[in-house]
């Protein structure tokens, strides 16, 4: 009852939002700052159009706007950001960290973001100039600058001396890291552990040396996978040196785990995985109809097998009304397995070297569940079409069982081929998968009908 409640609020809000900007602006603005990020965007997520989103982005505070936009689809960032001047970015993203500085300024032109940065101060202009120069989708890309790092040589007083005093300039401090002169990582250790130490006691001596660290030129699945690994609620970054430039917080791979997880599930129906509900028609069509492209080319290829048998088909009807049950099933079995494997692969549990054991398994349950859904079927046609009895039966049961077991060898083989040939494993097995069922189904059945039928 409570979640119905706060949509029917959310909705009066956006209703009254509109009105109260044009006619009681600073009060809706007092209102706005005492909304958290993540409610102000679902206020502008479920307004109609990109002109209301702007009426009211422009009375929210310009220490929340940033975040505000961060919590938007990356589509209409880029068009809300587009109709803002480059002081007005420049105002955004003074308020923010330099990972979501860097984000806000990757969803601009080049030339706007260059401005922007000129006008930024020299320390926040070579930490963001830094992020930029990483792949987006590297550790690098997603690290921040900000953190808390002292001298192998501290005392656990000093460190807390200067973390009083600056302590509070950095978000998310959970960890403090240990550098050597030329700023490479000696150790880390938790914030909180300095409360049991003695004041003159080195931070060397509380410090974990084995604590995991990643390189920036990682990729962020792999870097996801490592705090999954060690529970971790931030990791430090480091270069080719070993020299510390940065942390990735926990909340950025939670938005990580979100985005590849996405990514994954759209592949597999084919899309594009920048297929977003507010990008413009003509180009969701364009990325959504390259696919459908190739999924027609793969289903001519099944009917030219089809073709091959017209002639038994005419002589035997039958086999036109069952034939569709012995590709389906081959289908629905090969995508539980594809499924299985390719998350398998995701999570980094799945690999071509272990993928054995897994492959066994599909396929012995490929041959348990087609004995039984083959014996099923080859009782429900005999009965359907008595003329041609336990033939019948016995042929469309023989058919199912050879594309289940082909439907699990396939679903397993396919991405872990596809990984091999480093080619992304959820973006092209579904259509090779579809392709083998129904061309190995249609195959089997109908070359079994001409055969033991005719």
């Amino acid at each position: 009852m409570a979640k119905k409640t706060d949509n029917r609020q959310l909705k009066l809000t956006v209703e009254n939002a509109l009105e109260m900007a044009s006619v009681h602006p600073r009060a809706l603005r007092n209102r706005f700052a005492k909304w958290h990020e993540s409610e102000l965007g679902k206020l502008l997520l479920a307004c109609r159009d990109d002109d209301d989103r702007l009426i009211l982005l422009a009375r929210i505070s310009e220490k929340q706007r940033g975040d505000v936009l961060l919590e938007l689809p990356e589509g209409m960032q880029e068009d809300l950001l587009a109709q803002f001047a480059p002081s007005e970015i420049e105002e955004v993203v003074e308020y923010l960290d330099s990972d979501d500085a860097t984000d806000i300024l990757q969803a601009v032109d080049k030339e706007v973001a260059d401005e922007v940065i000129e006008r930024l101060e020299p320390d926040e202009r070579r930490g963001i100039e830094n992020l930029l120069s990483h792949d987006e989708e590297s550790a690098g890309g997603l690290m921040q600058a900000e953190l808390f790092k002292v001298r192998d040589d501290w005392t656990v007083n000093k460190v807390l001396k200067v973390l009083r005093r600056f302590g509070h300039e950095i978000e998310n401090l959970n960890y403090v890291y240990i550098v050597d002169d030329d700023d490479r990582l000696v150790g880390v250790f938790p914030l909180h552990k300095m409360l049991f130490c003695e004041p003159d006691q080195l931070v060397t001596d509380i410090s974990d040396t084995k604590f995991p660290a990643v390189h920036a030129g990682q990729d962020q699945e792999e870097v996801a996978h490592l705090f999954e690994k060690y529970d971790v609620l931030a990791m430090p970054v480091l270069d080719d040196d070993n020299v510390l430039v940065g942390r990735i917080t926990a909340d950025d791979i939670l938005d990580v785990v979100q985005e590849e997880a996405t990514e994954d599930m759209y592949r597999l129906a084919a899309l594009s995985d920048q297929d977003d509900l507010s990008e413009p028609v003509g180009i969701t069509a364009w990325r959504r109809g390259v696919w459908l492209a190739v999924n027609l080319g793969t289903a001519i290829l099944a009917s030219l097998v089809v073709a091959q048998f017209q002639a038994t088909i005419v002589q035997i009807v039958a086999l036109a009304v069952l034939m569709p049950i012995v590709a389906s099933m081959g289908g629905i079995a090969g995508t539980q397995t594809l499924t299985v494997i390719v998350r398998g692969i995701a999570l980094g549990r799945v690999t071509f070297e272990n993928a054995k054991r897994s492959l066994i398994k599909e396929v012995s349950v490929s041959l348990v569940t087609g004995m039984a859904f083959a014996l099923t079927m080859g009782v429900v046609a005999a009965m359907w079409f008595p003329a041609l009895g336990a033939k019948l039966g016995g042929v469309i049961a023989a058919a199912m069982l050879i594309n289940l077991l082909m439907a699990g060898m396939s679903g397993a083989l396919i991405p872990l081929t596809l990984q091999r040939l480093n080619i992304d494993p959820a973006l092209a097995s579904g259509t090779i998968l579809t392709t083998v069922t129904d061309v190995v189904g249609f195959f089997a059945f109908l070359g079994l009908a001409t055969v033991f039928l005719l």
